[in-house]
Formats: structure tokens, sequence, C-alpha cells
């Protein structure tokens, strides 16, 4: 009992702390599922058959649920998401040589606007004079129209652009990797939530199995006691109700968190309505463990983190490029297109009149551009430096995490199986105590308190057997997701 009253409390906080985030996610119906989600939702949407009609609760296998959840759970289409931006900033970065311009247009009121020559007889040949226009009258004599066209296509950029290819590019690369983490996050809480439920389930039938025992020993102890026969007293029978009330307590707790995993697993895999897993009993998932230098070579290739650290050192040392590249100017291809109209005004027939109503033009050719701003230009690549110094040192500690998160996974499921060793073989005779003693005790051959004794060696090396099982299919999928694989054992 004590190990009972040790291990569910802290198997729900544990599995609390996996499942909290999940929790607090908002209850959105997702827009697409990938294949494999779509399958596991056909499945379930089969017409039933005479046998299943009984049970009308969907059923979800693992693999199933591991699909709903990549498709459906909110941070894995974030991260999306966020690829589809990144892509977008790669697409500008890649038509970054296309023309850019400036097109402006307008529509106004024209003033009045007559053309004289030097003797102040009208003439647009000989244009000399004109009346003076200010703004101390209201002077409209027409429309005005205008457009003007302006463009400019980049020629030589000291490297800006290709620099800022390669940040897009590496930054994509980024997206994809938290894609994956964020899949495999998902998929180590999903199974985790799983595993718990069978565990709380085995748990509950274990509780039930044990309470039979109690309840054939305070018949017994009640009925000699009533008869006055046999053994047993008071301190028998009080022993044995405290003992029941006990079960009582960590049924009310199995119970608990039997209710807070579904709930998880419908939290994560965004399933609406009643549902349930499969009915499949939980066992020990076999696989021989390796060494972990071989690991930590899956890792090297696998690990989504692992390439993302490599991908945000190459984005930043992009960043560094376009800072430095943006110390020199730029070299452009220009050119101008604009037609302009008044109809209150005259048009000159002159080339060298600048007339700023009556227009039409066109040309183009080589412009330089420079944004002169030295002082604040060396600030802002002396912080690209600094911040590709920094993401490389974190690269470098990451990398030393990597390695140490593989090494522990790897020893706590060793150990996890080491115990489920020696627990299948403890709980098998702690059954074989319990089952003898219960015997013996119809026989009039045992006293009470060998029944108690009998009962706590066999739920202590029951839950120790079952804690164990769990542990070893929670470890391997810690150990696949350290290593960056999917969720399952690794032969």
């Amino acid at each position: 009992m004590p190990m009972l009253a040790r291990t569910l409390p802290l198997l729900l906080a544990s599995v609390a702390a996996v499942a909290s985030p999940a929790l607090a996610a908002p209850t959105s119906k997702p827009t697409s599922q990938p294949a494999a989600a779509k399958a596991a939702a056909k499945a379930n949407a089969k017409p039933a058959t005479p046998a299943a009609a009984a049970d009308s609760v969907r059923r979800y296998t693992l693999d199933q649920l591991l699909a709903l959840a990549r498709a459906r759970y909110p941070g894995v289409q974030a991260a999306r998401h966020s690829l589809a931006s990144m892509q977008q900033k790669l697409f500008r970065a890649k038509w970054a040589y296309a023309p850019q311009g400036k097109l402006q247009a307008f529509f106004a009121p024209s003033p009045t606007i007559e053309c004289k020559d030097s003797q102040g007889r009208p003439s647009t040949d000989f244009c000399v004079q004109t009346p003076q226009v200010d703004g101390s009258s209201v002077n409209i004599g027409g429309i005005m129209a205008q457009v003007v066209l302006d463009v400019g296509l980049p020629i030589y950029t000291f490297g800006k652009i290709a620099a800022a290819k390669r940040a897009a590019r590496a930054g994509v690369a980024v997206r994809r990797a938290q894609i994956k983490a964020s899949m495999r996050d998902i998929e180590l809480k999903v199974t985790k939530a799983y595993w718990a439920l069978k565990l709380a389930r085995e748990l509950l039938y274990t509780i039930e199995q044990g309470r039979k025992h109690l309840d054939k020993g305070l018949q017994r102890i009640e009925k000699q006691l009533e008869n006055d026969t046999g053994n047993a007293t008071v301190i028998d029978k009080l022993r044995l109700k405290t003992a029941a009330a006990e079960v009582h307590v960590r049924e009310a707790q199995a119970k608990k968190l039997e209710r807070l995993m579904l709930a998880t697993l419908a939290t994560l895999c965004r399933i609406e309505g009643r549902f349930d897993v499969d009915k499949k009993i939980i066992d020990a998932l076999p696989g021989k463990v390796a060494p972990v230098d071989s690991y930590l070579d899956l890792a090297k290739g696998s690990r989504p983190e692992m390439k993302l650290l490599d991908l945000a050192a190459r984005a930043q040392r992009a960043a560094v490029d376009v800072e430095r590249a943006r110390f020199f100017p730029d070299l452009l291809l220009v050119g101008s297109v604009g037609v302009g109209t008044a109809t209150g005004v005259d048009n000159p027939k002159n080339a060298f009149y600048n007339d700023p109503f009556n227009f039409v033009r066109a040309g183009f050719g080589l412009a330089l551009r420079w944004q002169l701003d030295t002082v604040q230009q060396v600030g802002r690549y002396r912080g690209a430096k600094a911040d590709a110094k920094r993401v490389e040192a974190k690269r470098r500690e990451g990398l030393a995490g990597i390695k140490l998160e593989i090494t522990k996974a790897r020893l706590d499921l060793v150990e996890a199986k080491a115990r489920l060793t020696a627990a299948y073989k403890g709980q098998k005779a702690a059954r074989s105590w319990l089952v003898a003693v219960s015997q013996n005790m119809s026989a009039g051959l045992s006293e009470p308190k060998d029944l108690n004794d009998a009962l706590i060696g066999f739920f202590q090396l029951k839950i120790r057997y079952l804690q164990a099982m769990f542990d070893v299919n929670s470890g391997w999928a810690a150990l696949a997701r350290a290593i960056g694989e999917r969720v399952r054992p690794l032969k």
C-alpha cells in the first residue's frame, strides 16, 4: 500500500506536467488533414457491424492518435504557417532583381495660362510672356491630368541580394526543422498519455482483484467473530478495514488519472465527442537498447534540433553579410515615362521650356543609390556580428545538451527494463503468496495478519511491475524523441 500511495500521485503529477501546455490550447477545428489522419477518420466512419453496435464509442489506436495529433494540433499548424511566411521572404529575396518603380497619377483643375509673344499677342511658337499666376485669386480654366512612371532595376548591389537569399533559404530550412520538432514533441506527449491511460486502467483492475481478497478476508473474520471461532480479533478486522479504505482512496486516484488522460488525448488530438482508445492491454514494448554512440550518430542525421542549430548559425552569418554589403552603394538602371496635359494651359513649342502642365517624356540611364548613414550602419554591422557569435555559442551549448539528453534517455530506459525484469519476478511471487495465504485462511491455517501482509506485498510488487512497463514504453518514446526518430521502439 505505501508503494501505491507514492506511485499514483507521482504519476499523476508527471503526466499532468506533460499534458498541461496542451490543455490550454484553443479548440478550433482543423482546416486540413494529412492522408494518415484522413485514413484514421475514415476507419472510424465505417458503418457499425452488429458486433460493434453495442460499443458505439470511437476507438483509436496509438498510430491513429499520433496521425490526428500531427494533423490537428495547433502548435504544429503554427509551425506550418511560420514556414509559409518564411517561404514568402525567400520569394521576395529571389525576385529582388525585378524592376521596382513608382507610378503617380492625379487629376485636378488647371489654371488658365496663355502664351504671348513680345508684342503681347497670343502665340505658342514664340512664348516669351505669360500672365502672372499666384494664389491670390482663383483662376480655373480646365482640367489637368498627369501620369508619371519611374522604374529602377538593380544591376549590382555588392552582395546584398545574394546574402539575403542565403539568409532566407536558411530560414526556410529552420522552419521545416521546427515543424518536425513540433511533431516529435506532440508525438511524445500523445504516447505518454496513451500509455498512462492504459496504466490507470490496469491499476483499476489490480485494485479490483485486491479488493476481492480483502472482502473475502473480512467475511471470514466477521464470521469468526460472530461465531466466536478461530483466532481472529477485532484488531484484525480493523486492520483489514483500514486496508480496504486505502484501496478505495487509490481507486479514486486511478479513476482521476484515467479521466485526465482521456481529456489530454482529446485536447492533443483535437477529438470532439465521446471516444476511447483500443482495448489492447498494457505490455512492455520489446527492443534491444543499443550503445549510446549509435544513438548519437542517428541524432546527427535525424534530430531536427541538430539541423536547426546549424541552420540558425548559417542564417545569422548571412545576416552579417547583408549588413556588410550595406556599406556600399547600389547601381541601378533607371527609366522614367510621363505624360501630362492641362486643357486651360497653352503648350509652347520649345524644347527648352520646362512645362509642368503639358508634357510627354521618356528616358533611361544609370543611377547610383547610396544610403550615407555610416555611423548607424557600423552599429548594425557590429550588432549582427555579435548575434552571429551568440548563435554559434548557443549551437555548441545545444549540441552538448542534446548529447546529455540522449545519454539520460538511454540510461532511464536501461534502468526501467532492469526494474521490469525484477518486478515481473517479484509480482509473480507476490501473487503466489497471496493465493496461498487466501487458501490457508479458508482452511484456518493462516492468521488475518498474514493476509494483510500478503495484500500489501502483492500491491507493492504489482504496481511496481505496472509502473516499470509504463516507464519502459515511455522510455522508448523519450529515446526516440531524443534522437529525432518517430516514437516507436528502436531495433
